[in-house]
């Protein structure tokens, strides 16, 4: 499918991102989501698969088959599901097909933001603490077998390596003789320090100079620091309110996140809280929101709806 059959088939197309947070910057991107219907041949065919539309130039943009999106929303994925509670000034174009949609959105809310939005958190955190040992920490050099006592070939196969491992995280050494479990242990070590110095080169290697420049300022990557408290507020926010805000409240607190405002330990005491505040409230899910679960089968019978809607409207039905 090419990006004229995309627009052509597409029922909803929206501002995602930073534009939509209200958190863009000068150098900030455009970027767009929507959902489309396909074409008939990716439905009842064999041949032909397709799910997503997806180019970079000009802009960043996704267009979802209806399908793929109800799949992706109704498991509350983030950056899916804040598409449909957008502002209306940031709906770039909105069929009828996708008004409806627009209008059934809370059906897709539920507890599952505990689970996506917390988790999509959580790797920003990983990231930030990984450059953030990078920055003040940086690897000396490539580590060499013999940093490990090791050979320079390996004795271990990655096999045996990977068996091994298995059998003594369910059953423990016992049984192991004690050389093979030193020889073992060196190893697994090596195999980490040097990920870990391939990974640190790959960043320094790809690294945005502007996001650079605040790292090392600053002493973490700014811009994964506002996602990570954006998103723990949005997960609570659904749980507490059963609203998505997307057009962000805290707007000034994330910007300054952003821009390098607030030191390391600021941003964890206050990421640190609020994860602190969800777990409470999973505690009580019967005083949420939300519900527990959305209904599938009803947002199963709501996503076939929309699509024999469009294909009636636009009298394709049968066309190939």
């Amino acid at each position: 499918m090419d990006r004229l059959e995309a627009q052509q088939h597409t029922i909803y197309l929206a501002r995602h991102g930073s534009q939509a947070y209200d958190l863009a910057t000068p150098t900030s991107d455009e970027d767009f989501k929507g959902v489309l219907v396909p074409a008939q041949r990716y439905v009842f065919g064999f041949k032909h698969r397709f799910e997503q539309f997806e180019t970079h130039e000009p802009d960043d943009l996704v267009i979802y088959t209806l399908p793929k999106f109800f799949k992706l929303a109704t498991a509350c994925n983030p950056s899916i599901i804040e598409v449909l509670f957008v502002e209306e000034e940031d709906i770039v174009s909105c069929e009828p097909e996708g008004e409806l949609l627009r209008q059934e959105r809370d059906r897709f809310l539920s507890q599952r933001a505990h689970q996506t939005f917390t988790g999509y958190a959580l790797s920003q955190l990983k990231r930030i603490q990984t450059h953030r040992g990078w920055l003040l920490n940086p690897p000396e050099g490539e580590p060499t077998r013999a940093d490990f006592d090791l050979p320079a070939q390996p004795t271990l196969p990655s096999a045996q390596i990977g068996a091994a491992s298995a059998v003594i995280e369910r059953q423990g050494t016992s049984g192991f003789d004690t050389n093979f479990l030193d020889m073992l242990d060196r190893e697994k070590r090596w195999r980490a320090a040097h990920k870990y110095w391939k990974q640190y080169n790959q960043w320094k290697k790809h690294r945005n100079p502007a996001r650079a420049k605040l790292e090392a300022h600053f002493g973490y990557d700014c811009k994964h620091g506002s996602h990570l408290l954006r998103l723990l507020r949005m997960g609570e926010e659904i749980l507490v309110q059963g609203k998505v805000l997307v057009r962000r409240p805290d707007r000034e607190e994330l910007l300054d996140i952003k821009l390098g405002r607030w030191p390391y330990e600021r941003l964890m005491e206050e990421a640190n809280a609020t994860m602190d505040r969800i777990k409470k409230l999973m505690e009580k899910p019967e005083l949420l929101a939300v519900p527990a679960h959305p209904d599938e089968e009803a947002l199963d019978a709501l996503c076939m709806d929309l699509m024999i809607r469009w294909y009636r409207r636009k009298g394709v039905v049968g066309a190939k």
